[in-house]
């Protein structure tokens, strides 16, 4: 889906209802790559959308609606998850129209987020995030825990995790089942292009920098019935932060000594040991830390991450060539029988 296209409208399903609760349209501008369908992964982000380290970012509710004093509660209770783990502050401020990321509870209109610093560039006071599935009851449910912290994720800079390039590692989608699927249940109906653009294709390799395996566990990955891959894995909804979402909040947006997180287990060693950054990568992110210096510990992230996806990209193509030299070999044999 494009910057200038509203968010779709689900409607009522019997089959596989909950999927919509559990989605949501990233507002972007990354470019998915016209490929073949290749991957799933683990955090997804696009440096340049990141936050500076250590800033308070503006946050209000704005008309048509505001939402009610407990939807908005609930908001500001649940966002103090991404802070513990990322070194920023949301200071909700009185007039919602002046905040930097701007807030709306528009029922019919699900639930979505622009991505990290892209919501400055967004006229005020237009909304820059909407929860279409935090309602006013006095307790906050899990499922609208998981929405809330899900489109946080995005308001700091992650990505969708379902069209990682490294989707194909762990799960090939059945492209047609997704696509009936969509055309039926989208007000309006999506056409194929719709499908591929916002579930199937994958996000360009050139504008994402960091991110690693697949974490099915992640916060930011969807809710997929079995049916919409090959595998036939069911991706059960994720309510809560995954240890990796963990470490690379902090990786990105690391707490330094003098800025210690609310929560003592927050530190540069358990983050590094959750990642599973080692060698000469893991030295040079410790020395930027030590030095405090939360630029050069993001690039040296990114450099690692990098090479983390050069690894995977060339254990493929060793597997698929030792696969096709399988095939012909057993074709050979048959043939000299």
């Amino acid at each position: 889906m494009s910057d200038e296209t509203a968010p779709q409208q689900p409607i009522s399903t019997d089959e596989n209802p909950e999927w919509y609760s559990h989605c949501c349209t990233d507002l972007s501008k990354v470019k998915r790559s016209g490929g073949r369908i290749d991957g799933m992964k683990a955090i997804l982000v696009t440096a340049s959308w990141l936050w500076d380290n250590g800033r308070t970012i503006t946050v209000g509710f704005v008309d048509p609606v505001p939402g009610t004093p407990v939807q908005q509660d609930k908001v500001k209770e649940v966002v103090k998850e991404w802070e513990k783990h990322a070194n920023l502050k949301f200071r909700f401020i009185p007039n919602g129209n002046d905040a930097e990321i701007r807030i709306g509870f528009r029922e019919k209109a699900g639930s979505w987020s622009y991505i990290g610093k892209v919501a400055l560039e967004i006229d005020k006071p237009e909304q820059t995030m909407n929860f279409g599935w935090v309602e006013s009851t006095p307790e906050t449910t899990a499922k609208e825990r998981g929405v809330i912290l899900h489109e946080f994720g995005h308001a700091i800079g992650y990505l969708h995790e379902h069209q990682s390039p490294r989707r194909g590692e762990r799960l090939t989608l059945n492209e047609q089942v997704i696509i009936d699927y969509v055309q039926r249940t989208q007000i309006p109906p999506w056409t194929e292009e719709d499908a591929r653009q916002n579930i199937i294709n994958v996000y360009s390799r050139a504008e994402v920098s960091n991110f690693s395996a697949v974490d099915f566990t992640s916060i930011m990955m969807y809710f997929m019935p079995a049916n919409w891959n090959v595998q036939g894995i069911e991706i059960p909804p994720n309510e809560s932060l995954s240890p990796l979402d963990k470490a690379y909040a902090f990786l990105n947006y690391p707490f330094f000594i003098g800025t210690a997180s609310s929560d003592p287990n927050v530190n540069i060693l358990n983050s590094l040991n959750t990642a599973k950054v080692t060698g000469t990568a893991r030295a040079n992110i410790a020395l930027e830390y030590i030095e405090g210096d939360w630029r050069g510990l993001r690039a040296e992230f990114t450099r690692w991450a990098v090479n983390q996806r050069a690894l995977s990209d060339r254990a493929q193509a060793v597997s698929r060539r030792e696969e096709a030299a399988a095939a012909v070999a057993a074709v050979a044999e048959v043939e000299a029988d």
